[in-house]
């Protein structure tokens, strides 16, 4: 028996064109029974020369077997045609690498491709075997089959792709907002904690003023208290002299000692007239701070 490949060989060697070497493209037949393409023919004729009204009659060699033709005997060769046809689609078809013949069976078994020796072989002893022909639909269906689910599947992934986007878009804008928020929270932290500065400014200023009248206050004291132990002093002095020392000016003595008064300055108050008193907002932007901290 002759081989698949064989057979197609010979088929291809029929069918080939002698002036392009190629499976005829469009086969044309001549008078002497010749095929060959279409365009060769016609570029192996050349341009017509002739007028119009005698280009059919202009006559060329066969390129095989010399015989004459002419232009106008050239006829489509459909049969060849067709049988080209079948050829390339036979040629498309895989062949067994071992046995060189064509996979014309499938092993249910194996789930493979096999020659009609493949068949024979005693590895595929006992194994259920269909024509490519036979099987083929019934797979066909299958592969359908799980095309659809696979496309079902793909449908889902897209559905699940849509929707995650989804979910990263909103959250995104969630995390935007939350931002937002932290920045106004803290930016309104910061007002408070200029509005303290402020205070702490007029607190300080303050201070500083009453120590100043209290500074005043003591070193008036201070001077009146110097000049009292002077006064002091200088009446010890007159008790502890003689009888004639105490009683020399002494009516002056008295009078200068009962004209000296204690001047008390000015009483300053030690009441604190800086006050702040911090919104409830400021302790609900703590609390809020001190919930971002712990997070």
């Amino acid at each position: 028996m002759a081989s698949a490949t064989t057979t197609s060989k010979k088929m291809r060697e029929e069918a080939t064109c002698s002036i392009c070497l190629h499976l005829m493209a469009e086969p044309v037949v001549i008078s002497c029974g010749h095929s060959y393409c279409q365009a060769c023919l016609l570029h192996f004729m050349g341009p017509a020369s002739s007028p119009r009204s005698q280009q059919d009659t202009e006559t060329f060699s066969c390129p095989q077997c010399r015989a004459p033709f002419q232009r106008g005997s050239l006829r489509p060769n459909k049969q060849l045609g067709s049988l080209i046809a079948a050829l390339r689609e036979l040629e498309q078809e895989l062949s067994c690498q071992e046995h060189g013949e064509r996979l014309h069976l499938f092993c249910e078994d194996e789930g493979q491709l096999i020659c009609w020796r493949c068949e024979r072989d005693p590895r595929h002893k006992g194994h259920a075997t269909a024509l490519v022909e036979d099987a083929g639909p019934a797979y066909r269906e299958k592969l359908q089959e799980a095309v659809r689910k696979l496309r079902q599947l793909e449908e889902e992934c897209a559905s699940q792709k849509a929707f995650t986007a989804k979910q990263i878009a909103e959250w995104n804008e969630k995390i935007e907002a939350q931002r937002q928020k932290i920045q106004a929270d803290f930016q309104n932290l910061h007002s408070f904690l200029r509005e303290e500065k402020r205070y702490l400014q007029i607190l300080e200023s303050e201070k500083e003023h009453t120590l100043r009248r209290l500074r005043e206050r003591e070193a008036k004291l201070g001077q009146q208290s110097r000049e009292l132990e002077s006064r002091i002093l200088e009446l010890e002095e007159r008790c502890q002299g003689s009888a004639q020392k105490v009683l020399q000016d002494v009516k002056g003595a008295l009078s200068r000692s009962q004209a000296v008064r204690l001047e008390t300055p000015e009483a300053v108050s030690l009441e604190v007239q800086t006050e702040c008193e911090v919104p409830e907002v400021y302790f609900d932007l703590r609390k809020r701070l001190r919930s971002h901290q712990g997070t």
